[in-house]
């Protein structure tokens, strides 16, 4: 039967790794790794079915030779820590033909990963059945040497994808690029090198450090010559991360897994359909689906040949125990569908309901990720921010303190300086040496604040005090930020818990009806609609965010849809008929 398994992993040099030496072995070649300078020669591997590379259309056609594509992702990496590539093993239907399988393969890379600017690198694999001696076996576990007496059940494909998105030129994009805080009259901006050759002749310019007395301050050159000031460097002023690669950001994302996984269940199921085949697969776990079912262990080709080991044992085991599951439910399914009962009259009010409810879980979830995505974005101003602001505010603390000790002991040695002394006294001169002494203690100590400030990027304390009040703002900022995703997260709880409740009132049968389905994704396509209408009339509207909204929320209230007809719908039934039950004794009772 048909199985889901995709399973994504990353290759990282961290790990010793090499993605030459990774994609020689997947497609049974030699290659020539020049980064390590050895040669990696898998060509004696056997089973490779297929093996293809399709990429983008802006990328060389040198990259259809493997080792040059490789190779070039190789030396593109710089870090010893480098994510070079990503990989997907996906297990192909064994109800397909391997010509099916190769379509199933070649449109879920070009829809997924090659149309979002990723090179795949393609190989197929179909080793066959072995012995624990690593020797193929025939249907009765007969060693065999002939091909056609083989048993081939484990069809699965490797996906090599590269991490870095190509320009127009071809070229790798970079991860990072730098971003100058740029200024133009009160405004402050940030631009890329290349965005600001457009800015330059709107009036931007880069502001580098130019002395000013004993202070470095930030000032655009333009602003300098007016003062005539020496510039300290040639370093422009920058922001402290860069501007990261978004398409990466999304790659490299949770939401990223999802939508790959939810993908290759879309487009297996496909193929199954456009073959005849009644069998479907879920991206979704068993416990996610609301069922009872364990997960087999992964035994791999080694461990799935050695029949005495635990793990097998305990496949074994697991296999029993889910099939007790199964029997189990289907004893329940018996009831349900003796005690099922047909209400039509309120589908479509519900279906309503139930679209209704879809479409303010999307919105919620579409504000959700826009209030945490502005959180994210000002956690990072104001953390470098308050350290600055808490150092100069516990500096000043302490310059306060000190200064009011030396006010009062000038002040007390003021006042026995103005008493009598005898002529031959030396107290009068000790006396003002110490106020001197004090007072050259608080100019020091203004000078010392003046240092502090400049050192934490302040012009003086005007701007400090500024960048205090800013900071508090933030923090204010912050804080409603948190009560508003507090708000939405709970809004999309009681969403969603309603959804379920209402879901938990149908029948299982009628929910997955062609009629009841066709009523709920008409009414989920109304509200769906109106729910990015509604959101376009505000401003910055983003589709990729909705579109995440939209899949976050099916994916979570498509358990809900299960649950119809295994939990509150059969609990609920089972006590009315117990009711019904009870009141009929008491009918017949004397």
């Amino acid at each position: 039967m048909a199985i889901f398994q995709c399973q994504i992993q990353v290759i990282k040099r961290s790990e010793g790794r090499s993605v030459v030496a990774a994609a020689a072995y997947r497609s049974a070649s030699k290659l020539q790794n020049r980064y390590t300078g050895n040669v990696e020669d898998y060509s004696k591997k056997k089973w490779l079915k297929y093996s293809e590379i399709i990429f983008p259309e802006n990328a060389p056609k040198k990259f259809q030779d493997r080792e040059t594509l490789w190779n070039s992702v190789e030396e593109v990496e710089k870090g010893s820590r480098a994510r070079l590539a990503r990989e997907i093993v996906v297990a192909l239907p064994s109800e397909l033909s391997m010509e099916e399988n190769i379509r199933l393969v070649q449109e879920y890379v070009r829809d997924a990963f090659v149309s979002d600017g990723m090179i795949a690198d393609i190989n197929i694999h179909n080793p066959p059945v072995k012995n624990e001696k690593g020797i193929p076996v025939d249907k009765n576990d007969q060693p065999v040497t002939d091909e056609k007496d083989m048993i081939f059940r484990n069809p699965h494909a490797h996906i090599l994808l590269t991490v870095r998105p190509l320009d127009k030129n071809g070229d790798w994009q970079a991860k990072t690029q730098k971003e100058y805080v740029c200024k133009r009259g009160e405004e402050t901006k940030a631009f890329t090198a290349e965005e600001f050759v457009q800015a330059k002749t709107e009036g931007w310019e880069k502001q580098y450090q130019y002395y000013k007395g004993h202070q470095k301050i930030w000032l655009t050159p333009s602003e300098a010559y007016m003062e005539n000031l020496v510039r300290v460097s040639k370093n422009p002023r920058s922001t402290p991360y860069g501007r990261r690669n978004e398409r990466i950001e999304f790659w490299n994302s949770k939401d990223a897994v999802f939508v790959y996984r939810k993908s290759w269940e879309e487009h297996v199921n496909k193929a199954l359909e456009r073959a005849g085949r009644q069998e479907r697969v879920d991206c979704r776990s068993y416990e996610e689906r609301g069922e009872d079912t364990i997960s087999e262990i992964h035994l791999g080709p080694h461990a799935s040949r050695r029949k005495d080991s635990d793990r097998y044992q305990m496949n074994e085991d697991i296999k029993s125990l889910n099939e007790t599951n199964r029997h189990i439910r289907k004893i329940l399914d018996d009831l349900e569908e003796q005690i099922r009962e047909k209400n039509r009259a309120v589908y479509e009010k519900v279906a309503e309901h139930l679209g209704k409810l879809r479409g303010e879980i999307i919105t919620a979830r579409y504000h959700l990720e826009n209030l945490e995505k502005r959180r994210d974005v000002l956690e990072k101003e104001i953390q470098p921010l308050k350290d600055s602001v808490v150092h100069i505010r516990n500096v000043q603390k302490t310059i306060r303190e000190k200064d009011r000790q030396a006010e009062q002991k000038t002040a007390r040695l003021g006042k026995e300086l103005g008493g009598e002394f005898p002529v031959w006294s030396s107290r009068p001169a000790e006396i003002q040496a110490e106020i001197e002494s004090e007072q050259e203690g608080i100019r020091f100590r203004e000078e010392r604040l003046v240092r502090i400030l400049a050192e934490e990027g302040f012009a003086d304390i005007r701007e400090y005090e500024q960048k205090a009040a800013s900071l508090a703002q933030m923090e204010k900022e912050a804080e409603m930020l948190e009560q508003k995703i507090s708000l939405y997260e709970k809004k999309i709880q009681d969403y969603t818990e309603r959804y379920e409740s209402l879901c938990g009132r149908l029948q299982e049968e009628d929910i997955h009806s062609s009629e009841f389905k066709e009523r709920r994704e008409r009414w989920s396509s109304a509200y769906e609609q109106k729910a990015s209408d509604s959101i376009q009339k505000h401003r910055h509207f983003r589709p990729e965010a909705f579109r995440r909204a939209v899949h976050k929320t099916d994916y979570a209230l498509s358990h809900a849809v299960y649950l119809a007809g295994r939990t509150e719908y059969l609990v609920s039934r089972m006590q009315k008929m117990a009711d019904e039950m009870s009141g009929d004794d008491r009918q017949r009772s004397p």
